[in-house]
């Protein structure tokens, strides 16, 4: 009897495992399986031009890391299209995902090569096509700010400039703060189109507040000055001006920014459209200026006084005004002037409706604004500063263009009075109390 109630526990124990482990095989088996195999996989995808080869690392079933690892494309065009891989990771798939706007035929080579990825269940969807979202071309969006820091900004001044590229004019300007030179606290990147651009609209003429970023955006999706500004606020958040050339990079690529190419500035790609004038330019005068600073320093000295221009009401009109003089300490003289007005942002800042048009603009560098009082405003203050450099007095500017109405249009083309002096000469004043109080600049003569 006591051996059969052994046996009978020996059986009801060896039952009961059986259950528990069928119990355990049967969550195994209901246990949810990650979307693709694990491993890292080549995976390819007919763009435009070639194949699009990527490189996928899956983990647990999830996209972890995509590289392009080649592709036959026009550059500036898929590097538009490559804005899609985070949104692939994040999505761990291609599903839902649109197609990039002016990159349409890239994009689906890569949405197709991460269709062809091996799932975990052995399945293989069709891949159907994709287009932009809707409404994108319409509604795209760029997205940058040229405002300048408002109040005064003063410190040692550097400026390099030089043609690039087929005749491109680079120009880079740095300041230090005059009390520690490890401080960067301004940098800014200008370029003019070469005399010959094959766009008429745009030969000589400054791309940074111009129509020029808006032209670059409708053809490649960015904005020429957003890998510029993107550049300037890494160069004074960390007081950097000479930046690690990426190890793998190949000479033979020239300034193709295929993944080998991609210039190592805390893991950036600089974006299509300017990444030749960071490569050629921006990044050669800066190396420039880190030298000058290292082995003779300077004797200039910069002044800067920006201010929003507001209504009788004390409502910002959305325009600031920018005034920038360029003095050398030993003579006394300023060798430098640059006035400005700058457009909001966004339209729905500008309060006069005529000039919304111009938003993200400014006054002498864009190409279409209209200077009420009948004279280009950068003739004007081109004058000025022609004036002061040859010795005349920041303040005596009766001769100078449009400071008052002149007779007959017909007769002579008469020019009105531009309030833009009004807003000048008090900028002007502020910065000429700054600089005595420095002892940097001559006396200057008050009208």
């Amino acid at each position: 009897m006591g051996e059969n109630v052994n046996q009978f526990k020996r059986i009801k124990l060896g039952l009961v495992s059986s259950a528990v482990a069928l119990v355990v095989a049967g969550c195994a088996a209901s246990a949810p399986q990650g979307k693709y195999v694990d491993g890292t996989h080549e995976v390819s995808g007919k763009g435009k031009k070639s194949d699009i080869v990527l490189t996928v690392v899956v983990e647990q079933g999830e996209i972890r890391e995509i590289k392009t690892k080649s592709h036959g494309e026009t550059e500036s065009l898929f590097l538009n299209a490559e804005r899609l891989l985070p949104q692939i990771v994040a999505n761990n798939g291609h599903e839902g995902i649109d197609a990039v706007s002016g990159a349409t035929l890239s994009s689906n080579g890569i949405l197709k090569a991460i269709n062809d990825l091996p799932r975990a269940d052995g399945s293989q969807p069709e891949y159907q096509s994709v287009g932009a979202k809707q409404g994108q071309e319409e509604d795209f969006k760029l997205k940058w700010s040229i405002q300048p820091q408002l109040g005064l900004l003063k410190g040692d001044y550097y400026y390099e400039e030089a043609r690039f590229r087929q005749g491109h004019m680079g120009s880079m300007t740095v300041v230090l703060d005059s009390d520690n030179p490890e401080d960067v606290i301004f940098a800014e990147f200008n370029e003019e189109g070469r005399p010959n651009y094959y766009t008429r609209l745009y030969q000589g003429v400054p791309k940074r507040m111009s129509e020029y970023n808006f032209s670059m955006g409708k053809k490649k999706g960015t904005a020429w000055v957003q890998s510029s500004l993107t550049m300037e606020r890494l160069m004074v958040e960390e007081n950097k001006l000479t930046f690690e050339p990426n190890p793998d990079w190949d000479p033979k690529l020239a300034n193709k920014l295929k993944e080998p190419n991609r210039l190592k500035y805390q893991g950036l790609d600089i974006v299509a459209g300017a990444s030749n004038s960071i490569q050629q330019s921006m990044v050669p005068l800066t190396a420039k200026i880190h030298h000058r600073i290292t082995e003779e320093g300077t004797t200039l000295k910069f002044y800067q006084q920006a201010e929003k221009l507001m209504d009788d009401k004390g409502k910002w009109t959305g325009l600031t005004a920018m005034l920038r003089f360029v003095v050398d300490t030993e003579s006394g003289q300023i060798v430098d002037v640059y006035y400005d007005e700058i457009f909001a942002d966004e339209k729905a800042q500008i309060s006069d409706a005529s000039l919304k048009k111009f938003y993200r603009q400014s006054k002498y560098q864009s190409i279409g604004y209209e200077e009420p009082a009948r004279i280009g405003f950068n003739v004007m203050f081109d004058a000025l500063e022609s004036h002061i450099v040859e010795g005349g007095s920041m303040f005596d500017i009766e001769d100078l263009p449009a400071t008052g109405d002149t007779g007959s249009y017909a007769a002579t083309g008469f020019t009105r009075l531009s309030t833009s002096w009004a807003h000048y000469l008090r900028l002007a004043e502020v910065l000429y109390q700054e600089m005595r109080a420095d002892g940097v600049v001559a006396e200057h003569n008050k009208a």
